[in-house]
């Protein structure tokens, strides 16, 4: 009985350790399920929608292979598409069971009149994040069912050949490792038990010897003994053989339940991205943006190279790069516009606006970390079509002190408000007249729409300013002071959490010397001679100075007065009549 005991211990300990090892080994199933498919040769751009990225839980593996370069990138499925406009691609799809089927062949809706060409999608402001290799492509991503792929090589050349996603399957084993601790303790216990079996039966077959023989004893007398009744049934599982049985029976059944247990799968859940909210733009796209600018802006600075800085300039704060490199070719003295933090950028607030269509308008505040001295840049910039990038309509600094309203979040974004909306204390399309006849005339009836305490530009090129540069002009000469008129166009305005909004707009302030009597001449200094291009001249000089302007304005009936918080200026251009 002993060997029993000892061959059935050690039986289920083989049954256990076999269980254990073959649950890390052949019974493991696949750690990942593929979706492949062959791409047309003549197709440029094949696109993976959400729904094929979260047909199988987890995250997913992009694997590509062509000929030549390889890229790809995910950004909002409407994004994609309007990038795509007027293009034919290839759709990946699957069926109900997440097998692959055959790519279908679309065209993307135009947009924004964008058709024809092979465009190339690299460096688009649009992507959420991208990658681009030679040969071949491999990248985990984990995006919602929101978010599309987009798969090219460098627009004219055809798409990726193979396209390859990958998810990956939990393979968890958790009964694994106990099944073989189990087995291997219950292999220590067999073998102890048959050691025991062996000690025993060696002992029970050793020498006797006799023993001395001993006197007869007296027969014992009869003992009563009451009979047992014939209907009394042996009580069954006692004694040690019975114990013995029952032990084993137990641990037998024990282990049908381990073993029952350790063959159900057991799943892991996946982790799944964070969709994105009404935001155009995330916040990781606004600091890239933010970086690309300053790069280009800081090459053409170095250059003084206004085409370089048509890239990601327009509007007044390409117009006053421009004029200023022009004039620092002739004097290397003159001073260029503040360049945008690239090395030590921090970005300090990110306001998208909350739309679907074009244009589309983002707000970034950004510092200069290695010193406290270099005042905040704030950047207005507009990206007018799907293919475009986002170029800087307004570069302003902030002034010492300035305090910004309270914004909605970057993931919800702000709505950008006509210029005649009637929701502002003042429309954002009068801001600029209003403010240009305040730096005229102090008094002005429209000085009430604005609070002047801390106002550092109306100081300086005020009523005060205009009045010292006539009087230095003398008896010879005058000077007139006017406004340019202002395009509505031009001006951008975000609403605020506090139902004002963030205005910027552009004054453009001319001013006009004339010679007072014949034979007079007017000798242009600085940069407006070397914009006039002219030493001297008795018809007189037209310059215009460019104002870039960012004011905190409060909602309607609110009768409070708005703020400049930052600003731009300089010389913008300047002729001879």
């Amino acid at each position: 009985m002993r060997f029993a005991v000892a061959f059935v211990t050690l039986l289920i300990a083989l049954v256990l350790v076999g269980t254990g090892f073959a649950q890390r080994t052949i019974l493991k199933p696949e750690d990942h399920l593929t979706v492949s498919t062959e791409v047309p040769a003549d197709i440029h751009y094949v696109v993976v929608p959400g729904s094929v990225l979260k047909s199988h839980a987890g995250r997913q593996q992009l694997r590509l292979a062509g000929d030549d370069v390889v890229f790809a990138s995910y950004g909002r499925t409407a994004d994609v598409t309007a990038w795509l406009s007027g293009q034919q691609y290839a759709e990946l799809r699957v069926d109900a069971a997440g097998t692959a089927v055959k790519p279908v062949l679309r065209t993307a809706p135009v947009v924004a009149g964008l058709r024809g060409g092979t465009p190339d999608p690299d460096g688009s402001d649009l992507w959420m994040d991208q990658r681009r290799a030679d040969g071949s492509l491999t990248w985990n991503v984990n995006v919602p069912d929101s978010v599309s792929l987009l798969i090219a090589s460098n627009g004219a050349d055809p798409a990726p050949s193979s396209v390859r996603v990958t998810w990956p399957i939990s393979t968890a084993t958790p009964f694994a490792v106990p099944l073989l601790v189990a087995g291997g303790l219950l292999a220590i216990v067999g073998l102890l038990l048959l050691a025991w079996a062996f000690v025993h039966v060696r002992r029970g077959r050793g020498p006797r010897r006799k023993s001395p023989g001993r006197m007869p004893k007296r027969p014992a007398p009869p003992r009563y003994r009451p009979q047992r009744p014939a209907s009394a049934a042996p009580v069954p599982g006692r004694g040690r053989r019975s114990v013995h049985r029952r032990v084993a029976l137990g641990g037998t059944a024990a282990v049908a339940v381990l073993l029952g247990a350790a063959l159900v799968p057991v799943d892991s859940p996946a982790r799944a991205a964070a969709g994105s909210d009404d935001a155009a733009v995330s916040e990781q796209q606004a600091t890239r943006i933010a970086q690309r600018v300053a790069e280009v802006a800081a090459r053409a600075d170095k250059k003084k190279d206004a085409a370089a800085a048509g890239e990601r300039f327009a509007g007044a704060a390409l117009d006053l790069r421009k004029a200023a490199y022009t004039i620092r070719k002739k004097d290397r003295k003159a001073a260029l516009p503040q360049a945008v933090p690239l090395a030590h950028a921090t970005t300090q607030l990110i306001l998208p606006e909350a739309v679907t269509g074009w244009p589309r308008t983002l707000f970034v505040v950004v510092a200069d970390s290695s010193s406290k001295k270099i005042a905040p840049l704030a950047l207005a910039m507009v990206q007018d079509d799907p293919r475009a990038d986002y170029k800087v309509h307004f570069a302003v600094s902030l002034q010492p002190g300035a305090r910004l309203p309270v914004l909605p979040s970057a993931l919800s974004g702000a709505t950008r408000l006509a210029a005649s909306t009637p929701v502002l204390e003042v429309p954002p399309g009068d801001l600029a007249a209003d403010y240009g006849s305040v730096l005229r005339d102090s008094g002005s009836d429209a000085a009430e729409e604005f609070d002047l305490t801390k106002d550092n530009l109306a100081k300086g090129v005020g009523e005060a300013a205009k009045k010292k540069v006539a009087k230095k002009l003398g008896a010879t000469a005058g000077i007139t002071f006017s406004d340019l008129k202002t395009d509505p166009a031009s001006v951008i305005a975000l609403s605020t959490a506090s139902s004002g909004a963030l205005v910027a707009v552009r004054l453009d302030e001319q001013w006009t010397v004339k010679p007072k009597r014949g034979g007079v001449t007017v000798r242009p200094s600085g940069g407006t001679r070397i914009l006039a291009k002219t030493t001297s001249t008795s018809k007189g000089i037209v310059s215009v100075y460019g104002y870039q302007l960012l004011f905190s304005v409060p909602s309607a009936g609110s009768n409070k007065p708005a703020t400049l918080l930052g600003y731009a200026q300089g010389l913008v251009s300047a002729k001879e009549l």
